[in-house]
C-alpha cells in the first residue's frame, strides 16, 4: 500500500514538474516581418543571424529584402527557419516607383520561375498616389497564379482595392495598417476574410504608457484571433540592434491575452498562413 502511494506521489510530481516547465517556456514566436537588406550583410552574418533570432524565442521569420539577394541568402542557410517572400524593390525599383516601374514585372517573373516564394512582398502604397496600375494588376494576377500573399504596407483603402481586382487574394496587412485604429482594422478583418495584419511597429499602441493593454485593441484581438501574427521589422541595423527587446515588447502583451489567443497570434497563424505556398 505504502509503495502505491509513494509510486502514485512520484508520478503525480513528476507531472506537475513537467506541467510547470511548459508553463514557464516561452511562446515560440513567428516572426512575419523581416529584413535583410544589404547594410546588414556585413556585420550580420546568417549564423549570427540565426543565434541573435534564436536567443529572442522566434523560431521562424518570413523574410523580404532590398535586394532580394539577402532573401535567398538566410533561406539557403536555414530553408526551415527563414521563409523567403519577394520584394519587388532593386536597382532604380524602389518604395515610390515600383508600381509603375517598367522592371518590376520581369524582374518579379524571373524570380518567381526560379525560386519557390510564399508571397509578394513587403510594398508600399503612400498617400495620394494611384495604388492601381497596370503593373499592380499583374502583381495580383501573380499571384493568384502562382497562390500566394501580398504583403501589403498601406492605409486601409488600397487594401480595399486591391481585393476589388480578385477576392481570391490573401493579403497579409503590414503594421495592420501602422496607423490604422482598431474600429478601422476590426470592420476591415470582417469584411474581407482573406485579410490577415501583422502587428510589427504596434506593440506602443497596443498597451499604454503603463504597459497594459488598450481595451479596444485587447477585444479586437481575442475576437480576431485568428487573423493576427507578430512582427518585428528590421528595416535598419538599429532594428537588428533592439531585436530582442522588439519581440520582448510583443510578448508583453501577448501575456496578457489568453493562452490559445496569444499562442496563436504569436506562431500558429503564420504555420497555417504559409502551410500550403
Amino acid at each position: 500500500m505504502l509503495y502505491r502511494l509513494g509510486r502514485w506521489l512520484a508520478f503525480s510530481l513528476a507531472g506537475i514538474l513537467v506541467a510547470a516547465a511548459a508553463a514557464a517556456e516561452p511562446l515560440p514566436i513567428f516572426d512575419t516581418h523581416v529584413h535583410y537588406n544589404r547594410p546588414a550583410w556585413d556585420g550580420l552574418k546568417p549564423d549570427r543571424l540565426k543565434r541573435l533570432v534564436r536567443s529572442a524565442g522566434v523560431t521562424r521569420a518570413l523574410v523580404s529584402s532590398t535586394p532580394d539577394d539577402g532573401t535567398l541568402k538566410l533561406h539557403a542557410y536555414d530553408p526551415e527557419m527563414f521563409v523567403p517572400e519577394l520584394r519587388p524593390y532593386h536597382g532604380k525599383v524602389n518604395s515610390v516607383n515600383w508600381h509603375a516601374h517598367a522592371e518590376t514585372i520581369p524582374y518579379l517573373e524571373a524570380r518567381l520561375a526560379k525560386t519557390k516564394y510564399v508571397g509578394i512582398g513587403e510594398f508600399h502604397f503612400y498617400p495620394g498616389r494611384e495604388p492601381i496600375t497596370p503593373v499592380v494588376r499583374r502583381v495580383v494576377e501573380l499571384a493568384v497564379e502562382k497562390g500566394i500573399l501580398l504583403h501589403v504596407h498601406s492605409s486601409a483603402e488600397p487594401v480595399r482595392r486591391l481585393f476589388a481586382l480578385d477576392e481570391r487574394l490573401i493579403i497579409l496587412w503590414a503594421h495592420a495598417g501602422m496607423s490604422e485604429p482598431p474600429d478601422v482594422v476590426g470592420p476591415m478583418l470582417d469584411e474581407f476574410p482573406r485579410l490577415f495584419a501583422e502587428l510589427s511597429f504596434r506593440a506602443e499602441d497596443i498597451t499604454d504608457g503603463l504597459g497594459n493593454m488598450n481595451p479596444h485593441w485587447k477585444a479586437l484581438l481575442e475576437r480576431h484571433a485568428n487573423r493576427f501574427t507578430i512582427g518585428s521589422d528590421t528595416y535598419e541595423n538599429e532594428r537588428w540592434a533592439s531585436f530582442g527587446d522588439l519581440i520582448g515588447a510583443h510578448r508583453h502583451w501577448l501575456d496578457q491575452l489568453p493562452k490559445d489567443a496569444a499562442r496563436a497570434i504569436a506562431f500558429d497563424n503564420a504555420v497555417r498562413l504559409f502551410a500550403a505556398r
